[in-house]
């Protein structure tokens, strides 16, 4: 579901680089409204109040945005936020604030997308840099595919045989 305008045709693309990135459905539902507040938002009270949309019970839900989230307090300071997941359970959110042309960027957005729903099925960081789930702060994330190492792919693939629908 996207939470910003976005071109159609993009939102196509974006949805078959994440189908061909794992092989499981993935359409885009609606453009839904996000709840009345200023940016940046805080990304879990943005995923808590978001509307649904579910076919089944246990769809994994991606929201898109343009607007900018609030940077995570770390030890050492703060981290822009380009992305937030529940871990373990259904949404999941992305944010494509700073992308001038969304077009050239598609493959990042599919790769922080991936990364993002990974913690949806309980995937944590992997070292593999040619992973999805590898760090998204590193330089390297950026120039990689939307593609999950062997050991997250056959987690993720185990997590969605045991989903109920």
């Amino acid at each position: 579901m996207t939470l910003s305008d976005y071109d159609p045709k993009h939102m196509e693309k974006l949805c078959g680089l994440l189908y061909a990135a794992f092989g499981v459905g993935c359409e885009h539902s609606k453009r839904v409204h996000p709840p009345s507040g200023a940016e940046p938002y805080d990304a879990n009270k943005l995923l808590t109040q978001v509307e649904t949309v579910r076919a089944y019970s246990d769809d994994k839900l991606l929201y898109l945005t343009a607007a900018r989230l609030k940077d995570r307090p770390l030890p050492s300071g703060t981290a822009p936020t380009s992305g937030y997941a529940w871990y373990g359970r259904d949404r999941a959110l992305v944010s494509t604030h700073g992308m001038k042309i969304l077009e050239e960027n598609l493959k990042l957005v599919a790769r922080h997308s991936l990364h993002q729903l990974g913690h949806t099925w309980e995937l944590h960081h992997c070292l593999d840099p040619r992973c999805s789930m590898y760090l998204p702060w590193t330089p390297s994330f950026s120039g990689g595919d939307a593609i999950f190492c062997v050991f997250c792919r056959e987690k993720s693939e185990q997590k969605i045989r045991l989903a109920k629908s």
